[in-house]
């Protein structure tokens, strides 16, 4: 296969990332022990930094007539490289934004945190560089083999995250708990393409999405997409693949905690519904049920079993599982609706969905490293509990996990709340009652468990200053991530828009 340097400038952000991680594994050999995580930490912030640049700034060849790269959040073309393999959109550039942004935040938070737990290495930077790389590869993939390379390049330096806390018992067995049941859907993945590529003898997006339903191909079509839709319901928590869940956010550090249910469960999604865009509209009334079964199932699993807990980490983690089935309600939408209104209420649902996605991202981050804080009361690691959690009340962290519990909850003007209303409104476009009134449900079952958080944190008796001050970086995140959550409402309407044009070219 032959390339030239346009491939390479398609690739820009990747190749930005890749190189990033290489010169942090490099300066690990050649700076001294007192200097490394300081300055990697640095580098990485940096490489990061030059890649968001890059993706929203976008790139032109030398005379400026030429797109080269579309810049997020605008209106370019998309370019393809490497024999088409290769295809960087509008879209791919607005989800690879908000990765970059919460890996920022990961970093940060990383290094004030990490050091109370000894954990705090040079490794850390490495893998969410290489895993920020995966992600924003499998974002662009056009052919399920690089898709499926890309998606693992994302997943496992998540997975040494998990278990980087060698000395505990409880992340030790979150990261092989993640592990083993990566495992299964690695293969539920990889046996959904090998049906696919038996039955369409392509293993193109492109071609995928071209291929009609055919009475000898039909069985095999359908039992494809539903392993690679298991494959991917791994990686966002939801029913029947979340029996992890709860188990590995509980027990791994929580700031990766907060990077697995944020940056991880973005990512996935999105790259989920890129892939969705290139299954024929023949199939979708016959994937509809099962995805609407399973967005109830993990709608009430989620919502229900959040009231039977109160370690304030697994509380979080179950409300992951619920909205994972929310965001499954985006990819029921468009399969029951009519062949002639599948077109606009896909570009409808995507863009609904990527506001959505990134309201709980960067909800669940503030919530996820909110705790992180509280657990460093007086100097020590402790249990965050509905029976200790106001012990740091008067924090800049409480009021960080006070918003984004409002926002999860779906509590207007926030975040959260525009991404109910765009799932609510297309739900009742396209005709999906009972689901809404299933989604409608579980929003107020999950109210009331997000009220057991505020009310044990703000109407108990015990209240003392936290120990442990955050410093200037995490102060940035909090409130730079608040304000995100309050004043997002303004840009709603250009979002919108614009995500709506940024699906429309996706293909």
């Amino acid at each position: 296969m032959q390339f030239n340097s346009q491939d390479l400038l398609a690739m820009a952000p990747q190749l930005i990332l890749a190189g990033g991680a290489l010169l942090v594994l490099i300066l690990q050999m050649v700076l001294p022990g007192t200097q490394r995580v300081r300055v990697t930490d640095g580098v990485a912030l940096f490489t990061l930094l030059c890649a968001l640049a890059v993706v929203l700034l976008g790139l032109s060849d030398a005379s400026g007539s030429k797109t080269v790269l579309p810049a997020a959040f605008g209106s370019g073309e998309a370019v393809t490289a490497f024999n088409a393999s290769y295809r960087y959109s509008v879209f791919s550039a607005n989800v690879l934004a908000v990765l970059l942004l919460l890996v920022m935040g990961a970093i940060l938070v990383s290094r004030a945190v990490l050091p109370q737990h000894g954990i705090h290495f040079v490794e850390n930077a490495f893998f969410l560089l290489l895993s920020a790389c995966g992600y924003g590869y499998a974002l662009c993939a056009e052919d399920l083999i690089t898709l499926f390379v890309a998606l693992e390049l994302g997943t496992l330096p998540l997975l040494v995250l998990l278990g980087m806390e060698r000395r505990s018992r409880a992340a030790n067995e979150a990261a092989l708990k993640y592990l083993l049941l990566s495992a299964f859907a690695v293969g539920f993945f990889l046996l959904g393409i090998a049906l696919l590529y038996g039955s369409h003898a392509t293993m193109k997006l492109r071609d995928l999405r071209e291929a009609g339903p055919h009475y000898l191909r039909m069985r095999a079509a359908l039992l494809g997409y539903i392993f690679v839709i298991a494959g991917f319901l791994f990686k966002l928590g939801a029913v029947p693949l979340h029996s992890y869940v709860a188990d590995v956010y509980e027990g791994t550090t929580t700031v990766f905690a907060a990077i697995l249910a944020s940056f991880s469960k973005f990512a996935s999604v999105m790259v989920f519904f890129r892939v969705a865009q290139a299954i024929h509209d023949g199939y979708r009334q016959y994937l509809a049920p099962v995805l609407t079964a399973l967005a109830v199932a993990s709608l009430f699993y989620g919502a229900f079993a959040a009231m039977g807990t109160r370690n304030l980490k697994r509380i979080l983690a179950y409300s992951s599982i619920s909205h994972a089935g929310f965001m499954l309600c985006f990819f029921a939408i468009p399969g029951s609706a009519e062949l002639g209104l599948i077109g606009s209420i896909r570009q409808d649902s995507g863009a609904g969905l990527f506001l959505y996605a990134a309201s709980y991202a960067i909800s669940a981050f503030l919530a996820f490293t909110a705790v992180a804080l509280l657990e460093l009361h007086n100097g020590r690691a402790e249990i965050v509990t509905l029976e200790n959690i106001a012990q740091g009340r008067k924090s800049l962290a409480a009021v960080a996990l006070a918003l984004a519990v409002l926002s999860l909850a779906g509590f207007p003007p926030l975040a959260g709340f525009l991404g109910k209303f765009f799932l609510f409104k297309s739900l009742a476009f396209s005709g999906h009652l009972p689901l809404g009134a299933a989604a409608g449900l579980a929003t107020a079952v999950g109210i009331w468990g997000y009220a057991r958080i505020l009310k044990a944190m703000f109407f108990s008796e015990q209240a003392t200053l936290m120990g442990f001050v955050p410093g200037r970086g995490v102060r940035i995140v909090l409130v730079t991530g608040l304000l995100f959550l309050a004043f997002l409402g303004f840009a709603t309407g250009f979002l919108y828009n614009n995500n709506t044009y940024a699906v429309q070219r996706i293909y």
